[in-house]
């Protein structure tokens, strides 16, 4: 079976043709240094793919090697001594394994014969495959192994491909199916929407190592609250709704799996720096270390950043620890805890007028006197993530356990409309304890403040164990969410709570309580040497409850409700080994998402019906020395489609949730790396997403049919890399529904965003050795939006009084320079 064995893999290519491993290209020289870098540096060289797993590298350097070796002289020269040696299963794969050098390592003056021989693959120590793809840098792959649309970015892009103190939602981006909208700028500010295929944040899971996460009452990230590039070592897109071991609320949307970085086995201390665009400036310091049997990754880093969009003054500090203890020959236990802190002045948006006569760059302005001015719309957010885990083996069965916390707080003090500059428009009207108003002043800034902030404790659990002609899973996630918010209007002239017009003070003041439990079995069955068939089934139950002194309604009243949700959902996918570079793969699954709190509070306990889904798609995906290659179908059959419209009340037009009936999301995605040379590589995607609702035409809000991605990326054994990729997000609709003057629900698109191509560039270089006794260092610049597109990227809601939409940009071009050095 698959035991806990992380998989250290190196790809790279040598040429554009397919030739034995003699004639691959003479040796760089290598010298000494943790047998894992030596290995990926080796691989990328020769044009190789070296297999080896974690715990037969630890702790162990490499011999220094010559230049002008052949590969397997190269090899020999390596390993000497180290007691492992090398086995190839094939042309153009080799394994690391126990050994000495010379016995079973094929000799230098010896041509590996051309095998493809699968019961000399099996012979391989179990690993667990994450990646593969050439080598040379590049945004994403499709892994061989996958069971479902997947791709991976490792973590060589997300280090040379971005800038530093990029957010997840930039790392994800090139992907295919991915849109985002980051309109202050990359890893700067809060991003305004991430969709892939059209299911929005909220309908598809985020995960960090394995952990589900997100707002408590309906499941969206800020992204910039989390977790940085410099923490993350991987990130893995899900486009599917995974088997019966898939954890999480949203698991018919896809999940976006993040994993953090590894401790080096390369002792000392990293500082690195950013300046650029928009008076941006970064700086912070990692640290790898191993005391003992334990090793220890550490990163600070602070930021601040005015952003593309003026008076939003972002500031941002991060602290991450990780390390991981080996107990045994068989135990680790690994530790995490992240916290962020981040400050900013929000803006929600401008009209076409206002961008028209400031430009694009109009955000918050520094005039007290109306609701635009930066220091009347404030915003904090706070967020920490600690898990303590343990993977062991005992009786034939493997465990892996996390207990976790994590916490976010947002705290919030705007403007009733922050792209107000009219200052007729202001105004603030004080009410006493009975509701009755006591007086006015016609030129204070009218706003509110709020707060609102989750805890959550929960438990991972997952058990696999060889039974019969394959592998039996089983776990059970379970998660504890405690939610707290408030909100009172305030006049921001002064600072003094107005009161409300229905007596409270308060706008809303609730608690509320969301307990998951989410029990699967899978089992992996091998019916031969290339077909696994993996029937799942994982049941979910989500209950709400909501204790509320003042709902978040007009009028505000007390409600106390609860509501449970409770789905089976069964899942088989077939995965197809056509040979050792060609894999294909089918799945059904069914899928299931809790309607977010807000529905109680507006519905009260008799609510609407959770979402319900029938996924289905057929896939494959390639790998050889010069290619991979990616393709998908699929079809979603979507029920109970849960959405948000504003409705005509006496309080004016208020938000509320209904039932869309269904809707359908079809499409095709295929995504590929060519390797020009063993440096040079040429990476594409592309895709078809059309999601409308049942019985209509309408294209659900937030969904380009067409998204596309191509770049030119470089990474060379002299130490320079590069990359040009470019986005291409078709037309999109801001709006799907509305109601009538009887409160029906309509559907009909409206705020049709235009398509647009961005293209983002980056170069750097990078050395394993430094002047002054320093490990090394690296310079890089990126450009983000490199001919300086102008574009609306999304619609952002109407502005308060005149009723004029609201929209989302492009930000400008900005141009980072990042500097790092290791002592």
């Amino acid at each position: 079976m698959r035991k806990p064995l992380a998989l250290c893999i190196a790809l790279a290519f040598a040429s554009l043709a397919t030739t034995p491993l003699v004639a691959a290209p003479a040796a760089q020289a290598i010298p000494s240094m943790p047998l894992a870098q030596a290995l990926d540096r080796f691989a990328q060289d020769a044009g190789l793919q070296v297999v080896y797993g974690t715990e037969i590298a630890d702790g162990v350097r490499s011999n220094a090697t010559t230049a002008g070796l052949k590969p397997t002289q190269q090899l020999d020269a390596m390993l000497r001594g180290t007691g492992m040696t090398y086995r190839f299963v094939t042309p153009t794969t080799v394994t690391i394994i126990p050994g000495n050098v010379g016995a079973g390592s094929a000799p230098a003056s010896t041509n590996i014969p051309a095998i493809d021989s699968r019961d000399q693959a099996r012979d391989l120590a179990p690993v667990s495959v994450h990646a593969n793809a050439v080598d040379t840098l590049a945004p994403s792959a499709a892994p061989l192994e996958a069971s479902q649309p997947t791709s991976v970015i490792d973590e060589r892009f997300i280090r040379d491909g971005l800038r530093f103190n990029a957010n997840f939602d930039d790392i994800i981006k090139y992907a295919p199916s991915v849109t985002v909208t980051s309109p202050e700028g990359p890893g700067l500010g809060k991003n305004e929407g991430i969709s892939i295929r059209g299911f929005q944040d909220g309908q598809f899971n985020i995960t960090f190592d394995g952990i589900p996460f997100g707002d408590a009452s309906d499941l969206h990230h800020t992204t910039s609250a989390y977790f940085n590039n410099h923490v993350l070592g991987q990130a893995e897109i899900d486009r599917g709704p995974g088997g019966g071991t898939t954890i999480g609320n949203a698991t018919f949307g896809g999940t976006v799996a993040l994993r953090s970085r590894e401790p080096s086995d390369e002792p000392g201390i990293t500082a690195y720096l950013t300046v650029g665009s928009w008076d941006t400036h970064a700086g912070g310091v990692t640290a790898d270390e191993t005391v003992g049997n334990t090793k220890i990754f550490a990163d600070l880093s602070k930021e601040s950043s005015e952003t593309f969009l003026k008076g939003t003054d972002d500031k941002r500090d991060h602290a991450f620890i990780k390390t991981i203890s080996t107990l045994g020959d068989v135990t680790t236990l690994t530790f995490l805890s992240s916290y962020n802190r981040e400050h900013q002045n929000t803006v929600q948006g401008a009209t076409k007028a206002e961008i028209d006569q400031y430009g694009w760059r109009f955000g918050l302005g520094d005039d007290p006197t109306v609701q635009n001015y930066k220091g009347a719309n404030n915003a904090a957010y706070y967020s920490s993530f600690t898990y303590l885990g343990v993977a062991t083996q005992f009786a034939g069965w493997d465990l892996d356990d996390k207990v976790y916390y994590n916490s976010f707080d947002h705290w919030a003090r705007k403007a009733a409309d922050a792209s107000d500059i009219d200052p007729a428009d202001n105004g603030v009207t004080f009410y006493n304890a009975a509701g009755k108003k006591v007086s006015t002043s016609k030129t204070d800034l009218p706003g509110k403040l709020a707060d609102s902030g989750f805890r959550a404790f929960g438990n991972v659990l997952r058990l696999g164990h060889d039974l019969g002609p394959g592998t039996f899973l089983t776990g059970i996630w379970l998660e504890r969410n405690l939610d707290a918010r408030y909100q009172y209007p305030l006049d921001l002239t002064t600072g003094a709570k107005t009161g409300t017009k229905y007596g409270p003070v308060d706008n809303y003041l609730l608690d509320d309580r969301t307990d998951t439990v989410q029990p699967y079995v899978q089992y992996d069955w091998k019916v031969s040497d290339a077909i696994t068939v993996s029937p799942g089934v994982r049941y979910s139950e989500v209950t709400r409850s909501l204790d509320a002194p003042l709902n978040k309604v007009s009028p505000p009243v007390p409600l106390n409700a609860e509501a449970t949700y409770h789905a089976t959902l069964p899942s088989i996918s077939v995965h197809d080994k056509l040979s050792d570079s060609w894999t294909a793969y089918a799945q059904a699954a069914k899928g299931f998402l809790a309607p977010p709190i807000d529905v109680i509070q507006v519905n009260g306990s008799h609510s609407l019906d959770p979402e319900l889904t029938k996924n289905y798609q057929i896939g494959t995906a390639y790998a050889s020395r010069e290619f991979t290659f990616g393709a998908d179908v699929y079809y979603v059959n979507f029920s109970n489609f849960i959405t948000e419209t504003e409705v005509n009340t006496g309080n004016g037009n208020e938000e509320t949730f209904v039932n869309g009936g269904g809707a359908i999301y079809k499409g095709a995605e295929v995504e590929g790396t060519w390797a020009l040379t063993h440096a040079l590589s040429l990476y594409g995607n592309a895709s078809y997403n059309k999601a409308t609702y049942k019985n209509s035409s309408v294209q659900v809000a937030g969904t380009p049919k067409v998204t596309a991605a191509l770049g030119l990326l470089y990474s060379g054994s002299n130490g320079y890399f590069g990359s040009l990729m470019g986005k291409f997000l078709g037309h999109q609709y801001g709006l799907d529904n509305t109601t009538d003057d009887d409160g029906n629900l309509v559907f009909k698109n409206d705020q049709r965003i235009a398509g647009y191509l961005t293209v983002d560039a980056a170069a750097g270089y990078r050395t394993e050795t430094g002047p002054w006794g320093t490990k090394g260092f690296s310079v890089s610049v990126d450009v983000n939006n490199l001919f300086n597109v102008k574009k609306f990227t999304g619609y952002a809601g109407t502005q308060a009084v005149s009723g004029d939409p609201l929209y989302f940009g492009l930000p400008g071009r900005g141009i980072f320079l990042d500097v790092s050095v290791k002592l």
